[in-house]
């Protein structure tokens, strides 16, 4: 009898060792997870101009409530009580620079819209690496500058990408065809030139392009022979 209850015992004691063991792999991955979002969001506030001083007004820091975050700006969570960024609507706020490399840690991140700011400069090349789980991007009517980085098309969630109104120069990477989820395309009025891509699963009208008079193929004029 002593014998089975020692067995029972330790039985007892090694699920109790398990489930505190689970819990706090689970609190440790969810701290990490909130640390991280807030780090990213205090890395985009430190990287961009706040000209007009919206973020500077709602993105405070110094609140520790827990979902903080989820009461900023612009900010969408999974849940307004759990601080994991689900949509970043920047759109504008008179913000100024560069494209915030920090938006890498919102790992949970699937929408960021950028549209209509005064960002400028080139596209990370490695941007696949930042926006991994994207689903939305919108970077339309900016002043981004250099080519469309070839790994957009790793990003193969994307139901939208909109990349009008800037001026992005060179081709379109053929590669973007490769994304099987868009929807909504378009780099209208930007300085493009060269074949537009063939979308594998979709199609695009002529509007997509718009305003890049060296554009060529799909729905715009035939390209000249090579």
């Amino acid at each position: 009898m002593a014998f089975l209850m020692h067995v029972l015992l330790r039985k007892q004691d090694a699920g109790i060792f398990i489930g505190s063991v689970l819990w706090l792999l689970l609190s440790c991955g969810f701290s990490f997870g909130v640390e991280s979002d807030i780090n990213c969001l205090k890395s985009i506030k430190a990287s961009l101009e706040d000209t007009l001083g919206y973020l500077n007004a709602s993105w405070d820091f110094n609140d520790n409530t827990e979902g903080f975050i989820c009461n900023f700006l612009g900010v969408e969570c999974w849940h307004p009580h759990e601080s994991k960024v689900l949509n970043l609507k920047l759109s504008d706020l008179g913000l100024k620079g560069s494209f915030p490399k920090g938006v890498a840690n919102c790992t949970s991140l699937t929408g960021l819209d950028l549209s209509s700011n005064q960002l400028n400069g080139p596209l990370p090349t490695d941007i696949d690496k930042i926006i991994t789980f994207i689903t939305s991007l919108d970077l339309s009517s900016n002043s981004f500058t250099g080519q469309i980085p070839m790994k957009l098309s790793n990003c193969s969630y994307l139901n939208v990408l909109k990349l009008d109104n800037n001026k992005f120069s060179g081709i379109i990477p053929p590669e973007l065809g490769q994304l099987t989820r868009i929807k909504i395309f378009s780099v209208a009025n930007n300085q493009l030139s060269g074949p537009v891509p063939n979308f594998n699963n979709t199609s695009f009208g002529p509007e997509s392009y718009a305003n890049n008079t060296g554009l060529c193929g799909g729905p715009l004029k035939h390209c000249p022979p090579v």
